[in-house]
């Protein structure tokens, strides 16, 4: 009896110890997989702040392979929208060298090569077929990633990765983190076209050289599909001068234009690669901020506040000229609207919310109720 419960003891043991193996596996794998989220999350914040196309792809590139050490190649095939973004890499910029990460690809190629544009595809590598999306590749790679970048239902091309690891890429890998990534990439990418479009289809308010209302609604509408369909935040803010009037009727309209272009030039520092200013009208500005919290938006509008705040128009006859705006914040909450519809929600919301700051006594900031 005693040598009977002493085996049974012995199992109970062992089924406890594998047990706690399997326990220890689960939470390293927890502990990876949050670290994995960390990283792609900063790639996907720091290709939203990229001031420039090259930055943007020297960013994914270089931090792609700095966060993943088995990914030795990266890439991004891009299709020579309206032949502008060959157009935009050209540009000289002498702090990025893209070379060994860039490539433009017609739409028949890009389709011959990754054949489902609605999805990544992960496996191993083709010479016939990947070769060509790495440019002056000199490893030798043994399995791929590529990613679709989709915008608006139009495939604009691929964020392409290399391992020289053959296991390293696999059909049974998850790809959800990498189609966020990739929808990042794709707006930051044809937000920079769209910016090269400007003044090409009239986009831009002439006066101050930013985006008009045509364009804003454009960048909304696409914002909104975004954000339903991958549930991102988006934000807006839109801000009126205080008194404004006054300025054009006291010192007069030239006056009041310098006063325009240099509000607009004060707005214009720090914005994101994916960030969109415009004038709305009149003395109204608007920024549109893609993965933006409400929070985050107050933060930056607490900044352009101060900024405004502190500007100083010199005018040989009436000396320094000063102005204060008043800012209303709002983030969009699907809820199952039209495109048009949530972007006129959007801006209804950061409109009243600036109505309730001039109501409230001008020259400060106001949230949009969430409810």
């Amino acid at each position: 009896m005693t040598s009977g419960r002493s085996v049974g003891s012995v199992g109970v043991d062992r089924e406890i110890i594998q047990l706690r193996r399997e326990l220890s596996r689960l939470k390293r794998q927890v502990r990876d997989n949050e670290a994995i989220w960390a990283e792609f999350r900063q790639l996907e914040i720091d290709a939203v702040g990229a001031e420039s196309l090259p930055a943007l792809i020297h960013g994914i590139s270089h931090g792609l392979r700095r966060a993943f050490s088995r990914v030795d190649a990266v890439a991004v095939a891009c299709i020579n929208i309206d032949y502008e973004v060959a157009n935009i890499v050209d540009e000289k910029d002498g702090r990025h060298d893209i070379g060994a990460c860039f490539e433009i690809i017609s739409v028949d190629e890009l389709q011959e090569i990754i054949r489902d544009e609605t999805k990544p595809w992960l496996g191993v590598f083709d010479d016939a077929r990947h070769t060509r999306l790495f440019p002056n590749q000199s490893k030798v790679l043994k399995s791929v990633a590529l990613a679709p970048l989709n915008v608006a239902g139009a495939c604009v091309g691929c964020l392409c990765q290399g391992s020289r690891h053959e296991s390293h890429f696999s059909e049974d890998t998850s790809t959800e983190l990498l189609e966020h990534l990739a929808s990042t990439l794709a707006l930051c990418i044809q937000n920079s076209v769209n910016k090269a479009r400007l003044q090409r289809h009239g986009l831009t308010d002439p006066l101050t050289g930013v985006a008009n209302r045509r364009l804003l609604m454009r960048r909304l509408r696409e914002e909104m599909d975004r954000c339903r369909r991958y549930d991102h935040p988006v934000s807006c803010i839109m801000l009126d001068l205080d008194y404004f009037k006054q300025i054009n009727d006291r010192y007069g309209h030239t006056v009041g234009d310098r006063m325009l272009v240099q509000v607009a030039e004060a707005l214009k520092r720090g914005l994101r690669s994916s960030d969109l200013l415009a004038r709305y009208g009149g003395e109204e500005f608007v920024l549109l901020l893609p993965e933006t919290t409400q929070e985050l938006a107050l933060e930056i509008a607490k900044r352009h506040h101060r900024e405004i705040a502190g500007l100083q128009l010199r005018d040989n006859d009436h000396g320094n000229i000063s102005i204060t705006a008043s800012f209303g914040v709002a983030e969009l909450v699907a809820a199952g609207h039209s495109d048009i519809e949530d972007a006129e929600v959007l801006v209804k919301q950061a409109d009243a919310a600036m109505y309730a700051a001039k109501r409230a006594g001008r020259n400060r900031i106001v949230a949009a109720n969430r409810d």
